[in-house]
């Protein structure tokens, strides 16, 4: 899993330059979205990202790597709320609606904050999944998966577990993010995990050696 990671960092990374002319951009409340660094495509965005109207994103999953969504705020518009010491404070409520289109099935999902592109947000640096707990209702869920875990040290990210989801079949994920220093962009992974039990120990071994060349 962590060379399919990689190898989808390296592709994002290469294609970054010009993938944004043929991207998805879509506003909402105080947001631009895009899909801009492929493997999935968004189909809509709706909602303004308050607590009561959150941001409604609903995409395609057509990979078994992450998708990632780049998040570019617009300071001054509704989002964003009064100056926290000296510094803007951003608010986004979110609900990411994907339907899995990649022929595997989904035994859990990751959904990871980074300020930088392959680096998971750390503490210092002011994004979280609401650490300081702004929001009145701040419950984390999804409607394919009965756990969640918090992994907010040393980075912020934030498993799903116990449930699944089939190929061509959709799930939902109400998460909640600030950011005491917004900057001009952040990404939000999005990972599958990819069910394996009754896969012989061979057939993994060639899956793994096929997925590092590019072959499936």
């Amino acid at each position: 899993m962590y060379a399919i990671r990689a190898l989808a960092f390296c592709a994002a990374l290469l294609g970054s330059c010009g993938a944004v002319l043929g991207a998805n951009l879509w506003n909402a409340g105080a947001f631009v979205f895009s899909d801009e660094l492929g493997g999935f495509e968004i189909l809509s965005v709706t909602g303004t990202g308050t607590e009561a109207d959150p941001v409604v994103i609903e995409q395609r999953l057509t990979q078994i790597g992450p998708a990632i969504i780049v998040v570019r705020p617009e300071s001054g518009q509704q989002g964003f709320s009064p100056e926290l010491g000296a510094n803007p404070f951003m608010q986004l409520a979110l609900v990411s609606v994907i339907t899995n289109d990649s022929r595997r099935v989904w035994s859990g999902f990751d959904i990871e904050l980074q300020e930088n592109l392959g680096q998971p947000s750390v503490y210092r640096d002011g994004l979280s999944f609401d650490q300081l707990h702004t929001f009145d209702e701040r419950e984390f869920s999804s409607n394919r998966f009965a756990v969640l875990t918090d992994h907010i040290e040393p980075y912020d990210r934030i498993r799903f577990e116990q449930g699944k989801v089939d190929h061509g079949e959709t799930a939902e994920f109400r998460v909640f993010i600030t950011d005491v220093t917004p900057r001009a962009e952040f990404y939000l992974l999005q990972e599958p995990q990819l069910l394996m039990a009754g896969i012989p120990a061979n057939r993994l071994l060639r899956l793994a050696r096929a997925q590092s060349t590019g072959r499936q």
